[in-house]
């Protein structure tokens, strides 16, 4: 007598839930990766609410300035350290400057020296002559900057050879900097007058 084995009944598959796909936040090795304005907007939105950085009031002015240092080649915590809005004007800081310099492809070199009161910067780009200047003491007394209030009367050399870094690293990576502005320098060009506009009317006797 053979005995029947009943099988038990195979239960269907569950059906697949289809993959929403989606950029995620990658934590890489140079940082956090945002890669939509949606991301941007909402790590701004954090970064004003850590109350870190006292010069982003807003998530709109977070944003902006890590959009400024992204097309720079900064990842955006070191856009919010070294992007600094002066005269309503983005501009960088000059170690982050001479950063985005040195991390260039095509640069072979920067140069930068002081002797009997000039700064000199020379920046050396692969297939290029090299790009000299110079700031010195009296280009700055000229200017109206030597002994000025602040860094000018604390660190003088320093002021002259950022002076001259910037003039040397904008004109030899116009490419890489993108016309940006140096805080140090910017700092110093007095804020643009707000002039409104007054419109008269004729008085009809």
């Amino acid at each position: 007598m053979s005995e029947q084995t009943q099988l038990a009944p195979i239960a269907p598959e569950p059906e697949a839930k289809p993959v929403v796909q989606r950029a995620p936040i990658v934590a890489g090795d140079r940082g956090v990766q945002l890669r939509s304005m949606e991301e941007m907007y909402r790590f701004a939105v954090a970064v004003v609410n850590s109350g870190i950085y006292k010069d982003c009031p807003s998530p709109e002015v977070a944003l902006i300035k890590i959009q400024a240092g992204a097309e720079l080649g900064l990842t955006p915590i070191w856009s919010l350290t070294n992007i600094f809005v002066v005269n309503g004007k983005p501009t960088v800081y000059g170690d982050a400057l001479l950063g985005i310099v040195l991390g260039h492809p095509l640069c072979e070199d920067v140069i930068e020296t002081f002797a009997d009161g000039v700064a000199k910067c020379e920046v050396i780009r692969k297939g290029r002559a090299p790009v000299v200047r110079t700031f010195s003491e009296a280009d700055a007394k000229k200017a109206g900057l030597f002994g000025k209030a602040g860094p000018w009367s604390q660190y003088p050399t320093r002021m002259l050879a950022m002076r001259a870094r910037t003039f040397a690293c904008r004109d030899a990576f116009a490419d890489a900097l993108r016309g940006i502005a140096c805080a140090e320098e910017q700092r110093d060009i007095p804020a643009p007058r707000m002039v409104r506009e007054v419109t008269t009317e004729a008085v009809l006797p």
